[in-house]
């Protein structure tokens, strides 16, 4: 079996990080996007990360299989 490439802590720590978040935003879904916009503005701002622009060429959208999209 190949190694996961995160351990199971490393995920249980994320996941309890995002949900402090949310509870700091009262767990209201605008106030936790509004949260990530900012942080995401700020780490741009400081020039220590890459972002893509995340838009697709024409015709290479990511599309929703239809397990995801409940088919």
């Amino acid at each position: 079996m190949p190694d996961d490439p995160m351990p199971d802590d490393e995920v249980t720590t994320i996941r309890q990080i995002r949900h402090e978040i949310s509870e700091e935003c009262g767990h209201d879904v605008h106030k936790v996007a509004a949260y990530y916009r900012t942080v995401e503005k700020e780490l741009k701002q400081s020039r220590d990360f890459h972002f893509e622009n995340g838009s697709f060429p024409a015709g290479s959208e990511p599309r929703m299989t239809d397990a995801e999209s409940g088919k």
